[in-house]
């Protein structure tokens, strides 16, 4: 009885292993069953995970290896099938690559099919990807600089305006002349508002071009075309009032200070009752600066600013060099601009008003 207890257990045991040794090889079977047709056609694993990388006339294409072994090459059709290209699978390596050149640009639909030693050949992958060109080119827009502060030491800050990011805008190239005369260029995120340069040679032009990339994936940048800068505006954080005339008041709204704030929506008005012409202001630059043009703005939405007045600078505050004079009349822009010829480097200003009425700048 024991002897038949043992036979019966061994069998038992032979048995459950049947069966699972059975259903192992029932879910190996399974992992290639959708490659296998009845009749014995045989399908080779399909490109996995396709990705399409968009260019200039041309894309990349990649997928990654699979898992089948036989898979010893793969072609890539467009065009409906018209147009295609063969590609050798590699022994390693985990991902497959190919890039198409030629193309125009479009939109284009591809399908990959691999294949065995044996000539079979797999379900096609598809993927979507695009080529770019001209068209593409044609639609970028330069990003706008709001503003450029040139401080001392060579440092200047470029305030941006607003990107063209849906339309692939990414950074921003500065190609510009260092302090020691070489050329550089730096390249600034769209992300950034403003941007600085600590070694710019002062009173040399200055370009700059905005970088796109089509999309996401895309293997080739477009730029547009430079753009030059010619003119700086110095820092004035640092300057000082160190004459004037006369004050209406010290208040925020009158005070002389704001001759030199920067904010075109303030002003300086002189005293209405007891003050004469002229009426003048001198500022302190801090340091020499080599400038070429010198501006001057109404404050804005206000016509009674001086008609005519006289530009001088100085090194000293003893002797004077005039520049010239500026004439502004009422219905002109407020914004009146005097070059130098000569780029001199003075340290103190000195802006005198003209006509025979109080002021206010």
């Amino acid at each position: 009885m024991k002897i038949l207890k043992g036979r019966f257990f061994l069998l038992f045991f032979l048995l459950l292993c049947g069966i699972c040794l059975n259903y192992s090889c029932k879910k190996m079977d399974d992992s290639y069953k959708k490659y296998v047709v009845v009749g014995g056609l045989t399908y080779p694993g399909m490109a996995t995970a396709p990705e399409v990388y968009g260019g200039k006339g041309r894309v990349k294409l990649s997928w990654l290896r699979g898992t089948d072994p036989s898979v010893v090459k793969a072609r890539v059709f467009w065009n409906n099938y018209l147009d295609s290209v063969e590609v050798n699978i590699p022994k390693t390596g985990d991902t497959i690559s190919v890039i198409i050149n030629n193309l125009q640009e479009q939109q284009y639909t591809f399908d990959i099919v691999t294949y065995d030693n044996k000539g079979n050949k797999s379900v096609a992958a598809e993927v979507l990807g695009a080529a770019y060109g001209d068209i593409y080119q044609a639609s970028l827009l330069s990003r706008p600089i709001t503003k450029v502060a040139m401080h001392d030491q060579g440092v200047a800050n470029i305030t941006w305006g607003a990107a063209n990011i849906t339309g692939g805008a990414y950074a921003t190239e500065v190609t510009y002349t260092t302090l020691s005369g070489d050329q550089s260029s730096k390249r600034f995120l769209v992300n950034e508002q403003t941007s600085d340069i600590f070694d710019i040679k002062p009173n040399i032009p200055f370009k700059y071009r905005t970088i796109y990339l089509p999309d996401s994936l895309a293997i080739d940048t477009f730029y547009t075309n430079f753009v030059n800068v010619n003119s700086l505006l110095f820092d004035k954080s640092s300057w000082q009032v160190i004459d004037f005339s006369t004050e209406h008041d010290n208040s925020v709204d009158n005070r002389v200070s704001n001759i030199i704030d920067g904010d075109p929506g303030t002003r300086w008005h002189t005293n209405v009752n007891t003050s004469y012409y002229p009426h003048f202001v001198t500022v302190d630059m801090q340091t020499s600066k080599s400038i070429t043009a010198f501006e001057i703005y109404r404050m804005t939405g206000d016509n009674r600013a001086c008609d005519r007045f006289e530009l001088a600078i100085s090194q000293d505050n003893i002797s004077w060099q005039v520049l010239g004079i500026m004439i502004l009349t009422e219905i002109q822009m407020p914004g009146r601009c005097i070059r130098s010829k000569e780029s001199p480097r003075p340290g103190i200003l000195n802006l005198q008003g003209c006509p025979d009425r109080s002021v206010i700048w």
